[in-house]
């Protein structure tokens, strides 16, 4: 069974006009003082991620209260739907809070296990990221595509917090994978992703996701002509772990990380 056009449509419509009211709610926060509290797994949560979460949430229930949900501050529901909404209403919580710009609000829809809808939209840089199965990646109404280099020789790789890549099993590894390209620099969170889906770059490792992080970013990266996998090539963003590329370095860049590596997974709260 596939989604219709017109169904998907709807949906997309819904998410964009959502997401664009809860960055109200986002960015009133980010022009004051921010005070947080620290979660069980030592992040941090501010009255900003709440209540724009509260805000999806509320929209969802209202529109879709047959559908399932899974979000980052109020976990998963116990409906059984075809149909599942992944909320982050904070991408990059840190960020917010010390005032830099990289931040962003992700919200994916899945059909029948498959992310077949993504928004990213960080509004202190003014940038909205929306892809639909089959229609496309548009960063304000531009349609984006992937950059063509074919060598990793060539590529810009973006990486995500060093203290987990530098981890055993995969230290030696990233390395090997820095030596590798022409050129490497850290940006995490969706805002390092946006790269690729841009064209700016063409390879992000980031060993550290959960399904909320990396939802959108699997659809928007794959419409606009990229490859998103987790470290072992596996299709999924259930796995703890993601790259995400162009596609044409896609096999180089595994090859390398898996070198003398035995399949393992990284899972994160």
């Amino acid at each position: 069974m596939e989604i219709k056009n017109k169904q998907l449509e709807r949906y997309k419509d819904f998410a964009e006009k959502t997401v664009k009211k809860a960055n109200l709610i986002t960015l009133k926060y980010y022009s004051k003082k921010i005070k947080y509290r620290v979660k069980e797994n030592l992040t941090p949560v501010t009255a900003a991620d709440i209540k724009a979460e509260n805000f999806i949430l509320g929209r969802i229930k209202e529109k879709f209260p047959e559908h399932s949900i899974h979000a980052e501050e109020h976990g998963s529901s116990d409906k059984i739907s075809d149909f599942k909404w992944i909320i982050d209403p904070i991408d990059g919580t840190k960020n917010f809070m010390r005032k830099y710009p990289f931040w962003g609000t992700l919200l994916a829809l899945e059909f029948q296990g498959e992310v077949v809808l993504g928004v990213i939209s960080m509004p202190a840089l003014k940038e909205f990221y929306v892809a639909a199965k089959g229609k496309g990646c548009y960063m304000n109404g531009k349609k984006m595509k992937v950059s063509k280099v074919k060598k990793l020789k060539d590529s810009y790789l973006i990486h995500g917090g060093l203290n987990y890549i530098f981890s055993e099993p995969y230290r030696q590894n990233f390395v090997n994978l820095v030596s590798s390209t022409y050129y490497d620099r850290g940006f995490g969170d969706c805002h390092g992703h946006t790269y690729i889906i841009n064209g700016k770059a063409e390879v992000m490792v980031d060993p550290h996701v959960a399904p909320y992080d990396v939802a959108p970013i699997k659809i928007c990266v794959e419409e606009a002509g990229g490859r998103f996998t987790d470290i072992h090539g596996n299709n999924t963003i259930y796995s703890g772990s993601a790259v995400v590329s162009n596609g044409r370095v896609h096999d180089a860049v595994l090859e390398l990380l898996n070198e003398n590596l035995e399949s393992r997974e990284i899972t994160k709260d």
